[in-house]
């Protein structure tokens, strides 16, 4: 699923800033999805850089790369890195709603899109429960743009704040349950179990290049699949597999698993 000229762009970006952090600064990159981070990651192992990541919050999805100069190299923390005075350029906004729409994720990542805002200067963007607000997290550079142009999100009007994210913030992930029996931890049961699919169509997903696994193409149907592990499958969804060990007295595997809604 990953196209290897994205995956080479990627690279060269993050050579780019590797070759800022040798000249004694510290670089900082865009938003990172989690699979362009996954791939980040191996590129600054290769060249034994020294990098921290941060999305504004625990936990986050999307976040950011530090890649520091050797001087820091011993830092473990942002908060550290912030103590020598880089700023993380990462900027939090309340966005809140009249009250009379529910809206979602999809609604205020379209307004902003529709502003002309890139996606990758834009991290997570968390909406609560009764769908009336949402955090979001972007970069520092875009954050007076935001204040004086975004006041509509789908047909509901908004307001926007610039905050300190509290302390107590944590974030509302959702999941659906998923549980199931597979005769092997392979990944063309486990997909169909995933997915309610038939073994063969499951199979032809992934020969087609149309499963991940860690972010990772899969492409070979027999692939044992170890817990824990993230499972993509274009067209289906994202899924935890949180275990694919346990056996039934029949010798079925049993199948824990989440997918992210």
């Amino acid at each position: 699923m990953e196209r290897k000229e994205d995956i080479e762009l990627l690279f060269a970006r993050i050579d780019d800033l590797c070759e800022r952090a040798e000249r004694g600064e510290t670089a900082v990159s865009v938003f990172l999805s989690p699979r362009e981070l996954h791939f980040a990651r191996k590129r600054l192992e290769e060249r034994r850089a020294h990098f921290l990541v941060f999305g504004g919050m625990a936990d986050a999805e999307r976040n950011k790369l530090y890649i520091l100069p050797d001087y820091m190299e011993g830092l473990t923390s942002v908060s550290e890195l912030e103590a020598y005075g880089q700023g993380l350029d990462i900027s939090v906004l309340k966005v809140s709603g009249s009250g009379f729409s529910k809206l979602s994720h999809r609604d205020f990542m379209g307004s902003l899109l529709g502003l002309g805002i890139e996606r990758s200067v834009v991290g997570d963007i968390v909406v609560t429960e009764t769908g009336r607000e949402a955090i979001v997290f972007c970069g520092s550079e875009i954050v007076r743009f935001l204040l004086e142009a975004w006041n509509k999100v789908g047909n509901d009007k908004v307001r926007v704040e610039n905050i300190v994210l509290p302390e107590d913030f944590v974030p509302v992930r959702r999941f659906a349950s998923v549980m199931d029996t597979v005769a092997s931890p392979r990944a063309d049961g486990v997909v169909a179990a995933l997915c309610s699919l038939s073994r063969d169509k499951a199979r032809e997903l992934v020969e087609n290049e149309f499963v991940e696994v860690d972010y990772e193409t899969v492409v070979r149907p027999d692939k044992t699949l170890i817990a824990p592990c993230l499972v993509t499958v274009r067209g289906y969804g994202k899924f935890k597999i949180l275990s694919v060990s346990e056996q039934t007295k029949k010798g079925r595997y049993r199948l824990i698993a989440q997918k992210y809604l």
